[in-house]
């Protein structure tokens, strides 16, 4: 292993991840929060905040606060992160990003003004829904990033990322590798590559919702398609386009597809160094895990 990694918990990101979610709305239907959780949110959000949302262009600077939740004292507390994050002139903005960032992410002239507007949705997206849901969520956030820590002390990081995402780095280029528990994705994961840095968003499991995994294994192998893609990965890793290749589906039909065997921890995802093409593999240590789900069901 030729990377660094580190264990992020903080609720600001928790935050920033639930008002990302609703904005886009892509992955909602692979997700136990349900295709309905946008609606259902859109019920306490006031006619000024929906609007805001909705006239937004980009989530340029909402993704790029990763850089600054990571280099905050205040990870943990909302309002005295934003405290901080507000009170930063544009020079120090930008000093603390530049460096993370390629060619590929140009830093926009109106920093300060993408700045506020930010601080502004994400203070009434706490104020309208977060806040009614952050019962625990600190403790539950910490209590995962502490076992993974103590997990990299005595796992190889290599299976310490595998079994948090199922992501594989394999990737020359990559340096640091950063792993963020959160709740609301599950049972998925999300990566964002900066530069050098992998940041990692992975789902914390519920033990109360063990059942659940075991629907999802099940369902995922209910469909000849999805067996036909298991086995076609199980002789080797494959892109995205040799998988539509091999199967003969259209390629939204194998994005779905692939997304029910990634949530149900059916493949893994290879991170190389060509920038934005995953490689896909079947986890062919899912069938322990799966005896042991059904030994305890019985």
């Amino acid at each position: 292993m030729s990377y660094n990694i580190s264990v992020l918990a903080s609720t600001v990101y928790e935050l920033l991840l639930s008002f990302s979610l609703y904005k886009r709305q892509t992955l909602m239907k692979y997700l136990d929060l349900g295709s309905k959780w946008p609606g259902e949110v859109e019920e306490s959000l006031s006619p000024e905040l929906k609007q805001a949302i909705a006239s937004k262009e980009n989530l340029f600077f909402e993704d790029l606060l990763v850089l600054f939740i990571e280099q905050s004292p205040y990870k943990h507390d909302i309002d005295s992160f934003f405290e901080w994050l507000g009170n930063m002139s544009a020079g120090e903005l930008f000093e603390r990003i530049a460096s993370s960032l390629d060619d590929q992410r140009a830093i926009p002239t109106n920093l300060l003004a993408q700045r506020d507007q930010s601080i502004k949705l994400l203070k009434e997206w706490n104020t309208q829904y977060f806040q009614d849901h952050r019962e625990g969520v600190l403790e539950r956030l910490t209590a995962d990033a502490e076992s993974k820590q103590k997990m990299l002390e005595e796992d190889s990081g290599e299976e310490v990322i595998l079994q948090a995402s199922r992501f594989v780095v394999e990737s020359k280029t990559v340096q640091n590798v950063c792993l963020i528990p959160s709740l609301h994705i599950q049972p998925m994961a999300l990566i964002d590559h900066l530069k050098d840095t992998l940041y990692i968003s992975y789902s914390v499991k519920d033990p109360k919702k063990e059942r659940n995994e075991l629907l999802r294994f099940t369902k995922a192998l209910g469909d000849e398609k999805r067996l036909k893609i298991l086995e076609f990965l199980s002789q080797e890793s494959h892109t995205f386009t040799d998988i539509v290749s091999e199967i003969g589906m259209a390629k939204g039909n194998i994005h779905h597809h692939l997304s029910i065997l990634r949530g149900a921890g059916l493949v893994n995802l290879h991170i190389r160094d060509e920038r934005n093409t995953f490689y896909y593999s079947a986890n062919k240590e899912i069938a322990e895990e799966f005896r042991m789900l059904v030994d305890q069901l019985l």
